[in-house]
């Protein structure tokens, strides 16, 4: 059991430093069309990937686990993240970092439902500590910062949606490795369906072309972006796949959404940003029931 909790720290630590990447792509060549490279390019490594370690670039599973895989996909990065761009434009990545920390509360209460998992009164609690820890490291202003601006609810109600569809896709995902099928032919088939939507929906839009054009005549982006592909799409969601597959789905998401307190000492040490007192006191007690659920475990 212990592996399942790992490989979940492991994937948060990999999207901590995934985001980096992609956000310094998506500042030379733009957010839409650094998610379309993001999902092409994660796909074509997951399937180099697929091919050495089991001899086929297609997973061996049945059309049953496929569809629930695709769908899943489709749910969490195609339709969750067209939602959750204009979330963090409307609202700024803070307020929509917050909404998003409900993915597990969500997650956890439809594996409650549909899946007949139920979860020891002693891991909610560890749970809520984590969640409680993430927002208010999420919250905390920097203190130079400018005086907030009125809520767009558009923007909350963007930010709830991207919450509700990833918790369904985790879901959803869970369903599709029943049968034991191995976390990188399950992340594959994940990709697979959220790559081919996001890419025939700009053939449908005529943006095919400025979308290569743009990585063409930008080489350091296309470094960003493969880098940034390694660390997060192919290695950190692989981790989590892996965690979905051994571990119930409230501790999994859990664990997986630690990045916001991951970030700070990179915000510090790298980008010199300032940290508060109650910031590092949530860091702490982040960290602190992430060890109640290893050791609990």
């Amino acid at each position: 059991m212990i592996l399942g909790e790992l490989a979940a720290l492991a994937a948060a630590v990999c999207f901590s430093l995934g985001p980096t990447f992609f956000t310094l792509a998506g500042r030379r060549i733009g957010a839409h069309i650094t998610l379309r490279w993001r999902l092409l390019l994660a796909t074509l490594v997951l399937m180099c990937l697929h091919g050495a370690v089991y001899g086929r670039v297609w997973p061996q599973v049945t059309l049953e686990q496929a569809l629930y895989l695709l769908v899943a996909g489709f749910v969490a990065l195609a339709l969750a993240d067209s939602l959750l761009f204009p979330a963090f434009v409307r609202i700024g990545p803070r307020l929509a970092m917050l909404i998003l920390n409900l993915q597990p509360v969500l997650a956890t209460a439809l594996a409650w439902v549909f899946l007949g998992e139920r979860l020891a009164l002693w891991q909610l609690a560890a749970i809520a500590v984590v969640l409680t820890g993430v927002s208010v490291v999420v919250l905390e202003r920097d203190p130079s910062a400018a005086a907030p601006r009125a809520i767009d609810w558009g923007g909350v109600l963007m930010a709830l949606g991207s919450a509700l569809l990833g918790a369904v896709g985790v879901l959803l995902a869970k369903r599709g490795m029943q049968g034991q099928v191995p976390a990188l032919s399950a992340n594959l088939l994940r990709m697979l369906g959220g790559m081919v939507p996001i890419w025939l929906w700009a053939f449908v839009r005529r943006e095919a072309g400025l979308t290569v054009r743009a990585v063409r005549e930008d080489p350091q982006a296309l470094r960003y972006l493969i880098a940034g592909v390694l660390v997060g799409p192919v290695l950190g969601m692989s981790l989590s796949l892996f965690a979905l597959r051994t571990i119930p789905v409230g501790i999994a998401t859990t664990l997986t959404a630690l990045p916001p307190v991951l970030l700070l000492p990179i915000g510090r040490w790298v980008f010199r940003e300032h940290i508060t007192w109650r910031a590092a006191t949530a860091t702490l007690a982040a960290t602190g029931g992430v060890i109640w659920l290893l050791v609990g475990s």
